[in-house]
């Protein structure tokens, strides 16, 4: 059970968030229209994302700020929580002689909205009215939306009591680490693998399988022994010098400038603003990489000062 204050009616629900009752049923009735479709293209693949407009979403911040950010959650958790950070998650399991990562298929579409409803009625104790309108008020056609503010912090509420504490104690009893975040989940340590069922059996209890195959590509489901590169949320763990940022993601970088060379003068400004954002991620973990790319940088857009 999560320990929180209850909210026992619409009336304390509208004060709690300073929103008037009304306002928020009225939303809650018309939640489609509230939200606006956006593709977002990763790789080859074009996802699409449900995104709250400026009402709905001012609300969802509200709910977050007001309600979801109070309730407690185990350490192992570093995804949508204050403090938590990629880098925090991966040096957690900095050093360790096998690590192993895997994560929830489908993670957010497979978050059913009969699964929210039961998260905010049963363990965190709400009125059943008050549960099914945060429930109306953070979903989009009965799934969990990728792209609001409130989803990752209802993703985790719905597997901290099922999921993270259960698999905290154990890992502490066989004396291995465990973390996740969001929906990418790690185990490391001496022997971790027979916390793999563990986890995998946990999940499913909550309707969410693990992603054990990826189609027409590796498995999602990966054993890193401390021979190999161990990644963890995009960064390698267990290099020489302490985590690293992937040769393949810096050399992507390196693509991109070169790219610049022939970037349309209208796209210039805005691709040079993302090479460096990335070059400044670069920069946390391999301070020498990062300045050779600067360097690249600033000699391409010379060259294209001067030509």
């Amino acid at each position: 059970m999560i320990l929180v204050q209850p909210i026992l009616s619409v009336r304390d629900l509208a004060a709690r968030l300073g929103i008037e009752a009304g306002y928020l049923r009225e939303v809650g009735r018309d939640i489609e229209s509230h939200y606006k479709i956006q593709p977002l293209k990763q790789g080859a693949k074009v996802r699409m994302l449900a995104i709250p407009q400026a009402e709905l979403k001012m609300i969802q911040r509200r709910i977050n700020r007001a309600i979801l950010a109070k309730v407690p959650l185990a350490k192992a958790v570093y995804g949508g929580v204050a403090g938590g950070s990629p880098r925090k998650n991966a040096a957690e399991h900095a050093n360790q002689r096998c690590v192993i990562t895997m994560d929830v298929k489908h993670f957010f579409p497979n978050v059913r909205h009969y699964m929210v409803y039961r998260m905010f009625r049963s363990e965190l104790g709400f009125g059943r009215d008050v549960a099914s309108i945060l429930t109306r008020l953070t979903t989009y056609r009965s799934y969990l939306p990728q792209g609001a503010p409130t989803s990752t912090a209802v993703a985790n509420l719905l597997l901290a009591a099922p999921v993270d504490v259960p698999m905290s104690a154990e890992a502490e009893r066989q004396g291995v680490r465990y973390s996740r975040f969001v929906d990418d989940i790690a185990i490391s340590g001496e022997n971790p693998r027979p916390l793999i069922n563990k986890v995998a059996k946990l999940l499913s209890s909550r309707r969410l399988p693990v992603h054990r195959r990826k189609i027409n590509g590796p498995s999602k489901l990966r054993i890193a022994p401390s021979g190999v590169a161990q990644r963890i949320t995009g960064l390698i763990v267990n290099a020489q010098n302490g985590l690293s940022v992937p040769r393949e993601r810096r050399d992507k970088v390196r693509a991109a400038i070169y790219a610049l060379r022939r970037a349309p003068k209208h796209e210039l400004k805005k691709a040079v603003a993302s090479i460096r954002g990335k070059i400044t991620h670069i920069a946390q973990f391999n301070a020498a990489a990062a300045k050779r790319l600067n360097t690249y940088l600033d000699g391409t857009l010379r060259q294209r000062l001067d030509g």
